[in-house]
């Protein structure tokens, strides 16, 4: 069939290509977006809108809410003999499109924090409260630590006496000697 000649395609959701030359495709391919990919429509319907010398101008359309809207477009299909063929295989094309956030999709968005239920969002408010709690508990360990460390321990050094008579500091009488080399002045 000459591309040209072709004015609309059907495209469905789950549904793949035909194909000679090249291994088979979804009809529809999501890319991204702002909107994501969840919210792909189940068929898409593409119109000729004209010839601008080198490929045909599409125009398509689907059934999607009014929060979503068709971003970047491009209508791909396998050519009969070889890749730039004017003349395409039957049922070979397919759809890649980015799927963007209306006005009003933004809107929703900003309102909810997030598309999804009611009970999605108060789930991912519960788990927010959960995590908040787990990092003060661990905040206020780590405070008990530094303070059993730094300022239970403040007791006054006292000097014992050895047998031989001398004062020496408390770390001498109750643990080995310094290694050699250590000065006593650096105590």
């Amino acid at each position: 069939v000459l591309l040209r000649d072709v004015q609309a395609l059907t495209l469905h959701r789950g549904q793949y290509t035909t194909s000679r030359r090249t291994a088979a495709v979804p009809q529809l391919q999501c890319t991204g977006g702002t909107a994501g990919c969840s919210h792909v429509p189940a068929v898409v319907q593409c119109y000729n809108k004209g010839w601008d010398g080198y490929d045909v101008q599409w125009h398509c359309q689907a059934d999607l809410a009014n929060t979503y809207r068709f971003g970047q477009m491009e209508v791909s299909c396998e050519g009969y003999d070889y890749p730039d063929d004017p003349y395409i295989l039957r049922g070979s094309c397919s759809l890649l499109f980015r799927l963007e956030l209306t006005e009003e999709g933004e809107r929703k968005v900003k309102n909810s924090g997030s598309f999804g239920s009611s009970y999605y969002q108060s789930r991912k408010d519960s788990s927010d409260c959960g995590a908040g709690a787990v990092v003060v508990i661990i905040l206020l360990a780590l405070a008990f630590g530094v303070y059993k460390f730094f300022l239970s321990n403040q007791q006054p050094q006292q000097s014992f006496g050895d047998r031989d008579g001398f004062t020496r500091p408390s770390w001498q009488s109750q643990q080995a000697p310094p290694p050699p080399g250590f000065k006593s002045s650096f105590t």
